[in-house]
């Protein structure tokens, strides 16, 4: 093969190779479009009730990457009784339910995900009628007053996650359930006579 061919055919592969690193190197700093994303990446204007106060920032902590995700809300309004449920999926497993309910306040709050596996109980500061655990918080606000018939209620708020456990998951379920609560509040207790914050 004559000299200038094969300087020729020399350039060409060497132009090929660096195109074919640049391509390379786009799709690899472009990411994998089938890597798992945030939750808000995903889904927007997911729960629009039980998570009104909820960040973005903080659905994004509790709620893991996925490919696809999905959420349901049922919300039913009656005399002294509004409730809310909140179900988020992710890659069809069920990893968040959010649950605001108005209830007559002789009630107890539910304790779902506390016990053997969940961790140490502890209260929620601020909440005389409130528990949290390594992966569930729980906790009642006032809501209507005691008007002598024994019809005063509270808002019960439990929000529970099914996921890996991280440092602050505790933390951010106890967050969740305040703002939820707030909402609650809201949405509850303008049905009757509210107590004074």
């Amino acid at each position: 093969m004559n000299r200038p061919l094969r300087i020729t055919l020399l350039t060409v592969l060497a132009v090929a190779l660096v195109a074919a690193g640049a391509v390379g190197g786009f799709l690899f700093g472009g990411g994998d479009s089938k890597a798992p994303k945030k939750f808000s990446e995903v889904l927007t204007d997911t729960c629009p009730t039980a998570l009104r106060r909820v960040p973005s920032s903080l659905l994004d902590r509790v709620v893991p990457a996925s490919h696809n995700a999905g959420g349901e809300q049922r919300t039913t309004y009656a005399k002294l009784a509004v409730n809310a449920h909140c179900g988020i999926t992710v890659d069809g497993k069920e990893v968040l339910r959010v649950d605001i309910e108005q209830h007559n306040s002789a009630h107890k709050p539910r304790r779902a995900g506390t016990g053997p596996g969940h961790g140490k109980t502890k209260g929620i500061p601020g909440y005389e009628q409130s528990w949290s655990s390594q992966d569930a918080a729980g906790l009642s606000v006032p809501c209507t007053k005691n008007t002598g018939d024994g019809d005063a209620t509270s808002v019960y708020v439990k929000a529970q996650a099914w996921r890996e456990q991280y440092g602050g998951l505790r933390e951010d379920l106890v967050r969740m359930a305040e703002q939820a609560a707030e909402t609650g509040r809201d949405l509850a207790c303008a049905a009757g006579s509210p107590v004074p914050d």
